[in-house]
Formats: C-alpha cells, sequence, structure tokens
C-alpha cells in the first residue's frame, strides 16, 4: 500500500467517528469528509514533521532502550504542541534485548568473511562463537522434516530464496515465519546454531534483523540473518559439494527494563466516551531509524487525528496510540505495548 492509499484509508476510519450528520446522508458524507481530510493533510508537513524530528534526533529506538524511552517523551510534548489534549505516557516492564558485537565467517574449504545479523532477542554464542559444519534446508518446513537428533553438533543454515517484493506483503509472510519458528526447530534437531537468508528484497550486505520467538519463556540457541549475497555465496560452496564449515559470534543480551506507550485524544464533541483508536508504534530496530517501519505510521496517524482536531474534533474521541515494543517478541505475551494497552482499559 502507498502512502498515499494508507493516508486516505486512516482518514477514511477516523471520518467514521461522524460529524454529526444525518443518517441518510452518512456513507455520502463520509467519503466527502475523508476526501476533505486527505487534502488537508496531503497541503500541510504534520506528518512529514513528525518523521523527520523523530528518526533524526533520536536514530534507532530499540524497545526499552534509552533512546525509545526519550522518543517518547519528546513525542508527549510535541502531541501538546500540536493540541491534543489528555497526553499521557503509559509505561509497562519489558524485556530488552542488545545485539552487542556479531560477525560470521566461513572457515573451510575456503575461509572468507560473512556479513551477518544477530535475530532480535537471539540469545548470544559462548565466548570464542560457534564453529561447525552446516546442514542447508530450503524452506522451514523441510527443516521441521529433519529426524530429531539429526543436526547433532551442526549449524542449521536455511535458505529460501530471496523474498519477492509485492504490494501486499505476502512474500514476507513465510519468511517472518521462518525467523520466528528457525531457531527453536532448529535446536529441536540437536543444532548449535540457526543462520537464514535475510528477509528482504534487496541484494546487498546489509541484512535484515527482527525478532525470533520465546519458546517455553526462552530462546533456545543463537540465531542468525545473513546477507543474499552471502547467502548466494554459502549456497554455491554448498552446491559445490563436501563439507562447509562455520564460524559465528554473537554478544547479545536480554536485560530488564521498560518500554512505554505516547496516547493523545482528540475528544469527542457529543460522545467522547466512544473512541476511535488510531494507532502505529514508536519503536524501531537498531539497525536503522525506522523511518518506515513505523515513524511513517506515527507521522499518518497524527496528522489524520490532527486534522480532525482543527475541524473541531468528531462527535466520538479519536485517540493517537504511539505503541512502545511492537517489533519484539518477550518471554511471555504481557510484555508489549498492545497488551498494555488492552490491561490499561481494563483497570479503568
Amino acid at each position: 500500500m502507498s502512502v498515499r492509499s494508507l493516508i486516505v484509508s486512516t482518514l477514511a476510519l477516523a471520518a467514521a467517528a461522524g460529524f454529526g450528520l444525518p443518517a441518510a446522508a452518512q456513507d455520502a458524507a463520509t467519503v466527502a469528509t475523508a476526501v476533505a481530510l486527505r487534502d488537508q493533510v496531503l497541503k500541510d508537513n504534520v506528518a512529514l514533521d513528525y518523521v523527520t524530528q523523530i528518526t533524526t534526533r533520536f536514530g534507532p529506538r530499540p524497545a526499552g532502550s534509552h533512546s525509545e524511552q526519550a522518543a517518547a517523551a519528546w513525542a508527549a510534548d510535541y502531541l501538546k504542541g500540536l493540541g491534543f489534549k489528555n497526553v499521557r505516557i503509559q509505561s509497562f516492564p519489558l524485556v530488552g534485548w542488545e545485539r552487542g558485537v556479531d560477525s560470521g565467517s566461513i572457515v573451510g574449504p575456503h575461509p572468507q568473511p560473512l556479513v551477518v545479523a544477530a535475530l532480535g532477542h537471539s540469545i548470544g554464542t559462548s565466548v570464542g562463537g560457534i564453529e561447525a559444519d552446516i546442514v542447508r534446508f530450503t524452506s522451514l518446513d523441510d527443516l521441521m522434516a529433519a529426524p530429531a537428533g539429526s543436526l547433532a553438533g551442526k549449524i542449521a543454515y536455511v535458505d529460501a530464496g530471496q523474498l519477492i517484493a509485492n504490494q501486499d506483503g505476502s512474500g514476507y509472510g513465510p519468511m517472518s515465519r521462518l525467523r520466528g519458528a528457525g531457531p527453536a526447530e532448529a535446536a529441536k534437531k540437536g543444532a548449535l546454531a540457526f543462520v537464514m537468508r535475510s528477509a528482504g528484497s534487496d541484494e546487498h550486505r546489509m541484512p535484515h534483523t527482527g525478532t525470533t520467538r520465546y519458546v517455553d519463556g526462552r530462546v533456545p540457541l543463537p540465531g542468525f540473518a545473513l546477507s543474499a549475497p552471502d547467502a548466494d555465496q554459502l549456497s554455491r560452496l554448498v552446491a559445490l559439494g563436501g563439507p562447509v564449515r562455520i564460524r559465528l559470534n554473537s554478544t547479545a543480551h536480554t536485560y530488564e527494563t521498560t518500554s512505554q506507550n505516547v496516547i493523545a485524544d482528540v475528544p469527542g464533541t457529543t460522545r467522547p466516551e466512544e473512541v476511535v483508536v488510531l494507532g502505529s508504534h514508536m519503536d524501531s530496530w537498531d539497525l536503522g531509524t525506522g523511518a518506515i517501519d513505523d515513524a511513517a505510521g506515527g507521522g499518518i496517524t497524527i496528522a489524520a487525528a490532527k486534522a480532525i482536531l482543527d475541524r473541531g474534533g468528531a462527535e466520538r474521541t479519536v485517540r493517537v496510540v504511539l505503541y512502545g515494543s511492537e517489533e519484539v517478541a518477550q518471554p511471555t505475551n504481557t510484555g508489549n505495548g498492545g497488551g498494555a494497552y488492552l490491561r490499561g482499559l481494563s483497570a479503568a
């Protein structure tokens, strides 16, 4: 979906908050309102200003980090300055994760460096790293079908091919599933570590990170993403025949911290107790500034709500929630911004 289409979709949802029009005219009026709001948003710079400022001021904003916390404090002031009401910060406990230092290399038969990135919330390797022969698979299903214990003393390597870019994101789903479940499945087979082709459609040596999953409260072994050119190289070496041995190092670790949601309202004029939520998230991965994922989402939702605010509000309350800790997995299902927001509603 293009940014323009996403803006229109968000505004259409926001327009459903109602502007006090007769029911018979509701459908046509909703479309007309969405068009007017869209035109207003496309003329101002609210969305661009938010994206520019949060990415420039704070850079990467890993969940629970000082930069995410500082960005939340700044965003609260920013929303107040735009005229939003009831602006507050909702904090919650979180298991944070730091990448530390990660590296990889081919030991034999032809030594050469590999560009890798530890998967989010992966555990680190032992001091000195892990060195072992790889066993190559072409899909998560192939890895799952491997006999129990068949990867003892080995490193599982899954090259599922390059992600196919398409507008609906369908190519990303299988890669995300592989990243999430791969380390746990490799551990079931006795592997020492898990490596996958980076979940991206690019061809540069900058691997994508992204979270893996906890199983029974833990991530069982170190997991890594391998850049596309390095994945091609490694698979070509395997195709030549004979064992291929690699070394992996990671100092990744977790720590106790807090994350937070930033919440701001455009109070409803006649039915303020009914709330329409426009959500995005503030945290990003550590390898980039999160301009697209999801500073752009924050800019779009803030701009949409600001357009409604400038028109005097809607019947219902329009609420912007900038969620913390969207990107990362947690040992339980309670450590993310969406869960914290829902628990806050239950408490109220």
